[in-house]
């Protein structure tokens, strides 16, 4: 009886993993503004939840991207190292370091007065690669690509890109999906997309822990600019989305908080976490059956 509740254990425990992993991110553009302090990250994916939890920021300071195989304590990490004063390549290899499951992982950084640093795990799925500028300022990562050429495009338009550090974020995400973005999502290249910078006084930022569901700007802090936008797979591509609300926004607002929904995609996010919540319940139910059965099997073995 024994091991056959332990196979069951161990298949809801696979299951809800795969959930988890398929929050990951596939490309995004980490980058800051030397000018004016601002630090952010842009992020694209073929999944179908908001894909808000990618972004770690700490303002003033700099930013990072955690993606693949998300590592839920990678926020925290990342911030504590930024806010130590940690360089990009510093920031990189403390959050490497400390993961057991480094070789899923993707990472990227930029710090202001510094070069930016990247990490892509042996096993995160190709084709995967991180990338930085010349100049150091933004740095670009992706995993399941169609070509390097996402992040080689991604990094050469927002060099090229003029306007604020939010602007030349989503024309760096745009290049990325016009160069073939995510396998997984043919010619939309990506169905969530999401604009997250701070300015110097912000809050830090970084919600990796709470995979794959995202903050909810209603309730919890968020930089002066956050923008997601999640659409129904089969539809628009979710940069071109993600533009076109950045571009209808009051960008001269104090903050600009967007959140975007398609209703298809509403319900397909809803179901995908009613499944992740069912699966935690097996687990927590499987974990009673087994310690239920260790216990029993304990007390037999001690009365004969």
């Amino acid at each position: 009886m024994i091991p056959r509740v332990l196979v069951v254990f161990g298949l809801t425990l696979a299951m809800v993993g795969f959930v988890a992993a398929s929050a990951e991110a596939t490309w995004s553009v980490v980058a800051v503004d030397e000018e004016t302090g601002e630090v952010g990250v842009a992020v694209a994916s073929c999944v179908g939840f908001e894909v808000t939890v990618v972004p770690v920021l700490v303002p003033g300071v700099g930013a990072g991207a955690s993606q693949a195989n998300i590592s839920r304590p990678s926020g925290q990490r990342m911030v504590d190292a930024l806010a130590s004063g940690a360089s990009a390549q510093e920031t990189i290899d403390a959050v490497v370091d400390a993961d057991d499951g480094m070789e899923e992982r993707q990472f990227g950084a930029v710090v202001l007065g510094d070069a930016g640093a990247g990490w892509t795990g042996g096993d995160t799925i190709d084709v995967a690669v991180d990338i930085r500028s010349d100049g150091g300022t933004v740095a670009a990562q992706g995993n399941i690509l169609v070509s390097q050429d996402v992040v080689d495009a991604a990094i050469a338009a927002f060099d090229a890109a003029d306007g604020q550090l939010a602007d030349r974020l989503i024309a760096g995400l745009v290049a990325g999906a016009d160069a073939g973005g995510d396998a997984r999502c043919g010619d939309q290249t990506a169905t969530a997309a999401a604009l997250v910078v701070a300015r110097p006084g912000d809050q830090d930022y970084a919600y990796t822990d709470t995979t794959p569901l995202g903050p909810d700007p209603g309730v919890d802090p968020v930089p002066s600019v956050f923008v997601s936008v999640l659409v129904e797979k089969g539809g628009v591509r979710a940069p071109d989305e993600l533009a076109d609300v950045w571009a209808a926004a009051d960008q001269s607002a104090q903050s600009v908080v967007i959140r975007q929904v398609d209703p298809g995609a509403d319900a397909a996010a809803r179901g995908s976490s009613t499944i992740v919540l069912v699966l935690l319940g097996l687990v927590f139910l499987g974990a009673l059956v087994v310690a239920g059965v260790l216990i029993y099997t304990r007390n037999r073995v001690k009365s004969a």
